[in-house]
C-alpha cells in the first residue's frame, strides 16, 4: 500500500510536470508565431513603402515636373482619397477603425485606435515601358507600346501585362524633359499588331505638346515613357468568410463547414487582420485585391521625419521627427488637397502589434516603452493574450531630397 501510494504520487508529480512544459511550450510557439506575423507584416508593409512614389508623383498639387494635373479628378473623402489627391503616401488617424466600423472592438477597448495608410508608385512593375505612338480616340488617348525592351522582358519572364495595365489604374506618361502628366486606365489589349493601352480623357488629358506650350510630349510621343502607377491601402480589419470566401480556412465556425475543414484548433475569439487592399482612380477599393499581410493584427500607428528645404545662403534643410500618433504626423501626411504636405517626408516610422490566437493569463502587463501593448483583453477563461509589438524606420528614397 505504501509502495501504491509512493508510486501514485510520484506519477502525479510527473503527469503534472508534462502538462506545464506542454502549456508551456504551446504558449511559446504562439508567442514565436504572433512575433512572425508581425515581422511579415512589416517586410511586405516596407517593401511598398520603399517603393512610394516611384514614377509618380510625391504631392501632384505642387509637383513642378506634373502637366495639366487637374484637381478636377474625384477628390474622394479621408478613407479613399481619390486621384485628386495623388501622393506617395497620406497617413489617416484612427484610420483602421474609421473604415471599418464597428470591426476593431478587441483593439478600441484596449485604448487602441489603428491608424491607416495610402501608398501610390510604381508597385505592380518594375519596368518602363516605351510608346511607340500615342494617338487621340473619343474620349481620350490610345497608347501603342514599343515591341521591345520591357515589352520583351516582361514577356518572357511570362508577365500578363493585363494585369499591369489593370482597368481602374493610373497611368504615367512622362516626355523626353521628364514631365509627366496622367490617365485613367480603360482597357488594355494584347491581340494587336503592337499592345495598346486605352486611357480616359475624362479625369485629365494626357500631356500633348501644342503651340506656345512648354509642357508634354510633341508629334506621336514616341519614345515617351509610361508607366502604372498602383495605389495600395493598409489598414486593419475583419476578413469574415462570406466576404473573403478565399480567407475562409483561417476561421473555425461551425457555419462554414466544408470551407473550414482543414482549421483543427478550437473556436477563436473576435480576430482581425492587417490588410493591403488596391484602391482605383475614385479611391474605391478593387474587388478581389484585398490580401492578408498578417494574422492577429491589433495595432497600426506611423511616425514620420520630415525634411523641409532650407532658406539662403546654404539651404541646409530642416530635420524634424514626430513620434508615432502625435498630431503633426497627420498634418503632414494629410491629404494634399487639404493642409497635407507628404512631399517633405523623408522616411516613415512603424509600429505593428499582433496577438496569439488565445489567451494564457488572467492579468495584463505594462505597455512597452515604445507604446505597445504587452497583453490585451481577448475575454474568456484566460482572457489576456500576449501581444508582439515591432518597430521600424523605412527610408522614401523617391522622395528624399525634394526641395519644392
Amino acid at each position: 500500500m505504501v509502495a501504491m501510494a509512493v508510486g501514485l504520487i510520484v506519477a502525479m508529480a510527473a503527469f503534472t510536470l508534462a502538462r506545464n512544459a506542454s502549456q508551456l511550450f504551446l504558449q511559446e510557439a504562439r508567442i514565436s508565431s504572433t512575433r512572425l506575423g508581425a515581422i511579415l507584416g512589416l517586410t511586405r508593409l516596407q517593401e511598398d513603402l520603399r517603393r512610394a512614389s516611384m514614377q509618380s508623383s510625391p504631392n501632384a498639387k505642387f509637383d513642378q515636373d506634373v502637366c495639366a494635373f487637374s484637381l478636377s479628378w474625384p477628390q474622394g473623402t479621408p478613407k479613399s482619397p481619390g486621384a485628386g489627391n495623388l501622393a506617395g503616401i497620406y497617413i489617416q488617424q484612427n484610420g483602421s477603425s474609421d473604415r471599418n466600423p464597428g470591426e476593431l472592438t478587441t483593439s478600441l477597448n484596449a485604448g487602441l485606435k489603428p491608424d491607416s495608410i495610402t501608398i501610390s508608385g510604381m508597385l505592380s512593375s518594375s519596368e518602363h515601358y516605351a510608346a511607340a505612338a500615342v494617338e487621340p480616340v473619343a474620349g481620350g488617348y490610345e497608347i501603342f507600346l514599343e515591341l521591345n525592351g520591357a515589352y520583351w522582358r516582361s514577356k518572357l519572364a511570362g508577365i500578363d501585362l493585363g494585369r499591369v495595365f489593370t482597368k481602374g489604374r493610373l497611368l504615367r506618361l512622362t516626355d523626353a524633359e521628364g514631365k509627366a502628366g496622367y490617365g485613367e486606365i480603360s482597357n488594355f489589349d494584347g491581340m494587336g499588331a503592337k499592345p495598346k493601352i486605352t486611357v480616359s480623357g475624362t479625369k485629365l488629358v494626357l500631356p500633348k505638346r501644342e503651340k506656345n506650350v512648354i509642357c508634354g510630349c510633341e508629334g506621336h510621343c514616341t519614345g515617351s515613357l509610361v508607366s502604372p502607377i498602383t495605389r495600395v491601402i493598409y489598414d486593419l480589419r475583419e476578413m469574415p468568410a462570406a466576404k473573403y470566401p478565399k480567407y475562409a480556412g483561417i476561421h473555425s465556425t461551425a457555419a462554414l463547414g466544408n470551407a473550414a475543414k482543414y482549421y483543427k484548433g478550437p473556436p477563436v475569439p473576435q480576430r482581425t487582420e492587417l490588410v493591403r487592399e488596391e484602391i482605383d482612380v475614385a479611391g474605391v477599393p478593387v474587388p478581389g485585391t484585398a490580401e492578408l499581410v498578417a494574422e492577429f493584427a491589433v495595432d497600426l500607428k506611423f511616425g514620420i521625419t520630415v525634411a523641409k528645404p532650407g532658406g539662403a545662403p546654404d539651404y541646409v534643410p530642416t530635420v524634424t521627427r514626430h513620434a508615432f500618433g502625435t498630431a503633426p504626423v497627420y498634418v503632414q501626411a494629410g491629404l494634399p488637397a487639404g493642409t497635407g504636405h507628404p512631399e517633405h517626408i523623408s522616411s516613415v516610422q512603424v509600429r505593428l502589434s499582433t496577438r496569439a490566437p488565445f489567451g494564457d493569463r488572467r492579468v495584463g502587463l505594462a505597455a512597452t516603452s515604445n507604446g505597445g501593448l504587452r497583453r490585451i483583453n481577448i475575454g474568456g477563461e484566460l482572457p489576456f493574450a500576449r501581444v508582439s509589438t515591432l518597430t521600424t524606420d523605412v527610408l522614401l528614397p523617391n522622395q528624399a531630397g525634394i526641395d519644392w
